[in-house]
């Protein structure tokens, strides 16, 4: 979880690739507040992830916390802008056999307490 996310980071293309490829499952579900369905293809969440490295150049994606019942993990993600604004999101994953991402739905925020 900890590369996956680190590999929004790295700037170098093919290795951003390559980091995305060991930690994804190949029955990848990946869904966030920007994408309207969910992306089930790993070369898909690839392209994915190159546009955020594109449209926000020297920005960085770090867990900061991360906890786990089971097989389902709970990430609060910290995305850093070159600028050095950020923002949280939560994610709740699961992992496969070979503690690999397989589905990653991911929300701004750490929402509302009730």
């Amino acid at each position: 979880i900890d590369q996956f996310f680190a590999a929004w980071g790295e700037t170098d293309a093919d290795s951003r690739a390559e980091i995305l490829r060991q930690t994804l499952s190949p029955d990848i579900s990946y869904t966030d507040p920007r994408t309207p369905d969910a992306i089930t293809d790993v070369d898909a969440v690839i392209a994915y992830v190159a546009m955020y490295s594109q449209y926000a150049p020297g920005a960085t994606a770090r867990v900061v916390s991360l906890s786990n019942t089971q097989n389902m993990y709970r990430a609060t993600v910290e995305f850093r802008m070159n600028d050095g604004k950020t923002q949280l999101g939560q994610y709740f994953i699961e992992l496969d056999a070979s503690a690999r991402v397989s589905r990653s739905t991911g929300f701004v925020g750490l929402g509302e307490p009730e």
